[in-house]
């Protein structure tokens, strides 16, 4: 239970809506149906009207649910979830419904992420390329802790993000996380997997660090293509034109 004790009050619609979330990517809440009456939330989270009301507020501009006059509050479909937002994505990964949206998620960012580092290559301050390179000695220190190289492969995909300079582009980072999470967790077992993957960015680095705007372009789509089939060696790669 959440309490008041040991929660500041100010985040305590935080930790409501975090579980509102999970339940509801998790299908506890399905489509269409109604959520637990505001007293009923206040009673199974341990905390004030406010919090709880906070917490729906937010929910409802994740898009999670809507408020019908006379009807009360219902859960969306998920075509209307916030298909970025980092809890969405997050309890999606750990409920299992990544599958549902991996192919979109994979194509939008083959398309967003070659160039991002096509234009990280122009734009990298020296600091920028020493992230990258700290990022890759962890990566090769971890390979035998799948959650740690993924971390640590975010960090490398952070700092290309804040080398474009582009306020826009780092809005990407939050599903970015959650395609590294969800991919090298999933094919962490495969032989050799990680070690393909830590060249695959070593690429991208070497072809930043030397201003190869269309090399750093060219490996990082074959990196995505190859996370692609990786997460679908029987078929056709997922998210790949």
């Amino acid at each position: 239970m959440i309490t008041e004790n040991n929660i500041a009050p100010r985040r305590l619609h935080e930790q409501v809506l975090s579980a509102l979330v999970e339940r509801i990517v998790g299908g506890e809440f399905s489509t269409g149906s109604g959520l637990p009456s505001e007293a009923e939330l206040c009673s199974t989270y341990g905390v004030s009207r406010s919090s709880v009301r906070e917490a729906l507020r937010v929910l409802a501009e994740k898009g999670l649910i809507e408020v019908r006059h006379g009807l009360g509050t219902r859960v969306t479909s998920p075509e209307k979830w916030d298909f970025l937002d980092a809890l969405v994505l997050g309890a999606r990964r750990r409920c299992g419904g990544m599958a549902e949206v991996i192919g979109s998620l994979l194509e939008a960012l083959r398309i967003v992420e070659c160039e991002v580092a096509a234009l990280a290559t122009e734009r990298a301050e020296e600091s920028h390329r020493m992230r990258m390179e700290m990022a890759l000695q962890r990566m090769h220190s971890s390979q035998s802790d799948p959650e740690a190289f993924a971390d640590a492969a975010f960090s490398f995909h952070q700092a290309l993000l804040d080398a474009t300079k582009n306020y826009v582009l780092m809005r990407m980072a939050d599903p970015i996380r959650e395609l590294l999470q969800y991919s090298i967790l999933t094919t962490s077992s495969k032989a050799g997997n990680l070690s393909r993957i830590l060249n695959d960015h070593d690429a991208i680095y070497r072809a930043v660090s030397d201003g190869d705007a269309a090399g750093a372009r060219e490996a990082m789509r074959e990196h995505l293509q190859m996370t692609a089939h990786d997460l679908n060696p029987a078929g056709t790669p997922i998210g790949v034109g």
